[in-house]
């Protein structure tokens, strides 16, 4: 089966497959044109500025084969809704998802799109998305955010939250995933990653978060030899980047 994916920018791809589309995480850059013919499922992680910007809205316009899933942390109440232009059309168009829940999708073929919800350690929910009998993960902000400036406590807490959400991945296959490798947490900036990819048996890893400087991913594979395993760590270098992969 093959997925055409394309880079946007910071964690916001677009996987396109025979019958559908997926968008993660939009907040800027050039959105490929897209077949309206074709059913599009927007997923948005949580309502940080980086990942949520509301012109993803305005896709209803040209687009209306289209599937909004929500992250509940983002609170569209009525002056939101007016804000944002969410008409009464483009809401019944839209789920709220919350951590741990499971929801269905149906593409125009009949084919299930399963999509569970873990909890970010940040804010939000990461998706895993079953499809065809393909497992595609996006971590939105789920990771091992440990900073070198911050106290013992906050980073044993986190390391906690984090190991309990990616022990609920142990022993999945994931065909792709996408997850931060964010320059930020300085010599700890790979360990969300090696996380995933010690729990999880990972074909495709598609590093994100990483603030204009791709750079991280060549320095992560070269000290992560023995971490990544199977596991092909894309290189990620700019926006409008495409892959076409038999997965």
């Amino acid at each position: 089966m093959k997925a055409n994916i394309t880079y946007i920018n910071h964690s916001g791809f677009l996987m396109e497959w025979d019958n559908c589309y997926f968008l993660f995480d939009y907040y800027n850059g050039q959105i490929p044109s897209l077949d309206n013919n074709k059913m599009l499922v927007v997923f948005v992680s949580h309502g940080h500025g980086d990942h949520f910007n509301p012109d993803i809205f305005e896709l209803y316009k040209e687009h209306s084969k289209i599937t909004y899933l929500i992250s509940s942390d983002i609170k569209l109440n009525e002056r939101a809704k007016l804000k944002h232009g969410i008409t009464e059309e483009i809401w019944e168009l839209i789920k709220i998802v919350r951590p741990y829940q499971e929801y269905e999708l149906f593409d125009e073929d009949k084919n299930k799109i399963l999509i569970k919800t873990l909890k970010s350690t940040d804010s939000g929910v990461a998706f895993i998305i079953e499809y065809c009998e393909k497992t595609i993960y996006h971590a939105g902000d789920l990771n091992l955010w440990v900073w070198m400036g911050e106290d013992k406590q906050f980073n044993n807490d986190m390391r906690a939250k984090f190991n309990k959400e990616i022990s609920r991945l142990e022993n999945t296959t994931l065909d792709i995933a996408f997850a931060p490798l964010d320059p930020r947490q300085e010599e700890w900036y790979g360990l969300g990653m090696d996380a995933l990819l010690n729990s999880a048996n990972v074909r495709y890893m598609f590093p994100m978060h990483f603030w204009e400087k791709p750079e991280i991913i060549q320095k992560y594979n070269k000290d992560s030899e023995a971490i990544k395993s199977s596991a092909i760590i894309m290189d990620v270098g700019k926006q409008g980047q495409s892959w076409s992969l038999e997965i």
